[in-house]
C-alpha cells in the first residue's frame, strides 16, 4: 500500500519527495527493514524519537514523530501523537478490519475475561463467527494465539482483526485495558457496543492516581464508540454511576445501565444462587431472560448482567443470550468450578489481598459447611502484599494451606515465611498437616504446590468449597527462571479422583 494510504486520517504532516510502499508498520526501530514505515514512541524507558537515525539507516520509507530528528527531512512525518498515528496507519494497511464486523469492548477493573467469554458463548449460540481478544488468549474462527498483553499493540491489533475478517468473522469482543486506552492503541477503531463493569484500585504505578485511571477507562466511551453505539454500565460502581451520568450528559446517546439495585434497565430478578451455579431472570431492554447458569457469587451475577447487555447491544438474539449465558462455564481460572463427592473445588486467578478477600466472600455467601483456601505469593514481586494476603485468607477461611505460587528466585519458605505473621493477626493457629486432615480450623504450612492442593482437597467433606488461589489458567509454575508445567485444574482433577 501507498505510503499517502497508509497514513490518511492519522494527522500527520510532511514534505515527502515520492509516495513509497509501505508493507510494515512498526515502533520498534529494530523490526525496521526496507518498505517499514516506522513511528517515534515516547515509552516509560524508551524514546522512540532518539532511534530514528537507526531506523532511517535501515531502510525505513518514513519516520513518523512528534518532534524534529535526526534524519532525512524526506522521510519525516509530524504528527501529534505518534502512537495515535502508528494505530490508524497499521489499520490503514490491514484494509481497516474493524469496520468489517461489528466490534463490542468491555473495560473495568475485573470481570472483562468473563464477559467477554459470556458474549462469545451467546455469539456461538446465535451462529454468529466471533474473535476475542483478551487476556487469556487472542482467537478467531479457527485459530487462536497466547495473548501477551489483554489488548495487543494497535500494530498486533489490526493484523488479527485482519486474520478474524478474513476467518469470517463478524463480531469481535475486546477487552479493552487502561493501558490500551491511554496509550491510544484502539484508536482508529468505533465500537458498536462498550461496557463499562468497576474500578477500584489497580494500575496505579501506571496511571498516578484513581481519577487519572478512570479518564483512561472513559475514552473507551468518549473516543471509540459510535454515535450510535450503545454505553452499558453498571450503575451499583460508584464510577460507573458516574459514567452512565456523564455520558448521557455530553453524548445523549443510548445508555443502559445494570446492577442488583432497583431502577436499571439491566437487573436479575429472584436470584437464587449456590456451590451449583445461579438461577434468576434478567430483566434487559429487549425482554427478560431465563438464566440458569454454572458460574457462582453475586459478582458474576453482575458480570452476567454486562454480557447480557453487551451481546443484545451488539444485535444478538434474546433466545440466542439466554442459551450462551446458561451454558458458558465462564472464563478458564476465574472462580472455575471442579466438582466431585460433594466437595467442589474453585480455580480461580485471584493474587492481591483484595482479589483474595473478594474471591473468598463470595464462596463463604454460598453458605458451604467449610471453606477452605489453598494459596501462596509470587515471588520477586511486591513483598507489601503478602502479609496481607495471609490476613485476608486467615479472617475468611476455616483452614488456609499455605504454599507456593510462582516462586520465582526466591526460595517459596522465605516468602511464606513473609505471609504467616498475616495469618498470626488474624489469629489462627498453626496445624500440623494431620490436624488439617482431621478438620480442625487453622492454617498449615505445605511448600510443594501439588502437595498443598491434595493436601486441601483430602480434607474436605462433602459440602465443602476449596478456593485455589494465585495462578488461575495459568499452565506452568515459574521456578527459579524455568517455566515448569503445572496446573492448578489438573491437579484438582487429580486430587479429586476424576484424572
Amino acid at each position: 500500500m501507498r505510503l499517502s494510504k497508509v497514513m490518511e486520517r492519522t494527522g500527520a504532516r510532511g514534505e515527502l519527495g515520492s509516495d513509497p510502499e509501505v508493507a510494515v508498520v512498526t515502533g520498534d526501530s529494530r523490526a525496521v527493514g526496507p518498505g517499514a514505515a516506522f513511528f517515534a514512541l515516547v515509552g516509560a524507558k524508551a524514546d522512540g524519537h532518539l532511534f530514528a537515525a537507526e531506523a532511517a539507516r535501515r531502510g525505513a520509507v518514513a519516520v513518523v514523530a512528534e518532534r524534529e530528528v535526526a534524519c532525512p527531512p524526506a522521510l519525516l512525518l509530524l504528527a501529534p501523537s505518534a502512537r495515535r498515528a502508528m494505530a490508524i496507519a497499521a489499520s490503514n494497511l490491514f484494509g481497516r478490519p474493524g469496520e468489517a464486523m461489528k466490534l463490542a469492548g468491555v473495560t473495568g477493573t475485573n470481570g472483562k475475561t468473563t464477559v467477554t467469554y459470556l458474549v462469545e458463548a451467546s455469539a456461538q449460540a446465535a451462529g454468529v463467527p466471533a474473535a476475542v481478544l483478551g487476556t487469556v488468549t487472542h482467537r478467531w474462527p479457527g485459530g487462536s494465539r497466547t495473548a501477551s498483553h489483554t489488548t495487543p499493540e494497535s500494530t498486533e491489533l489490526a493484523a488479527i482483526l485482519a486474520t478474524a475478517r478474513d476467518a469470517g468473522a463478524r463480531l469481535a469482543v475486546l477487552e479493552v485495558s487502561s493501558h490500551a486506552l491511554a496509550q491510544e492503541r484502539a484508536a482508529g477503531l468505533a465500537f458498536d457496543a462498550a461496557a463499562f463493569t468497576n474500578l477500584t484500585r489497580d494500575h496505579l504505578d501506571y496511571h498516578g492516581d484513581l481519577e487519572t485511571y478512570f479518564r483512561a477507562k472513559r475514552r473507551l466511551f468518549s473516543d471509540h464508540l459510535k454515535p450510535s453505539g450503545v454505553a452499558v454500565v453498571n450503575a451499583d460502581d460508584p464510577f460507573g454511576s458516574r459514567l452512565a451520568a456523564e455520558f448521557e450528559l455530553t453524548r445523549g446517546g443510548s445508555s443502559w445501565r445494570y446492577g442488583l439495585r432497583a431502577g436499571r434497565e439491566l437487573t436479575a430478578l429472584g436470584a437464587r444462587s449456590g456451590l451449583s451455579g445461579i438461577e434468576a431472570k434478567l430483566a434487559t431492554p429487549a425482554g427478560t431472560i431465563a438464566l440458569r447458569s454454572p458460574l457462582v457469587g453475586a459478582h458474576n451475577l453482575e458480570n452476567l448482567l454486562c454480557a447480557a447487555g453487551l451481546a443484545l447491544s451488539a444485535g444478538l438474539p434474546r433466545d440466542a443470550v439466554e442459551r450462551g449465558l446458561s451454558t458458558c462455564p465462564g472464563a478458564p481460572g476465574r472462580l472455575e468450578r471442579i466438582a466431585a463427592r460433594g466437595v467442589t473445588a474453585f480455580v480461580d486467578y485471584a493474587h492481591t489481598d483484595d482479589a483474595l478477600a473478594h474471591a473468598l466472600s463470595a464462596l463463604r455467601a454460598l453458605e458451604p459447611r467449610r471453606l477452605l483456601v489453598v494459596f501462596g505469593c509470587g515471588g520477586d514481586r511486591d513483598r507489601g502484599k503478602r502479609p496481607l494476603m495471609g490476613e485476608a485468607a486467615g479472617r475468611a477461611a476455616d483452614l488456609a494451606v499455605v504454599t507456593s505460587d510462582n516462586p520465582r528466585t526466591e526460595e517459596p519458605e522465605a516468602i511464606i515465611a513473609e505471609i504467616v505473621p498475616g495469618l498470626e493477626r488474624a489469629g489462627v493457629p498453626c496445624l500440623a498437616a494431620s490436624r488439617a486432615r482431621a478438620g480442625d480450623a487453622g492454617y498449615v504450612v505445605v511448600p510443594d504446590r501439588r502437595e498443598a492442593i491434595a493436601l486441601a482437597l483430602s480434607a474436605a467433606r462433602a459440602g465443602d468449597a476449596v478456593l485455589i488461589a494465585g495462578k488461575g489458567h495459568e499452565d506452568y509454575q515459574v521456578v527459579g527462571v524455568e517455566k515448569r508445567p503445572f496446573d492448578d485444574r489438573e491437579e484438582a482433577r487429580r486430587a479429586l479422583g476424576i484424572v
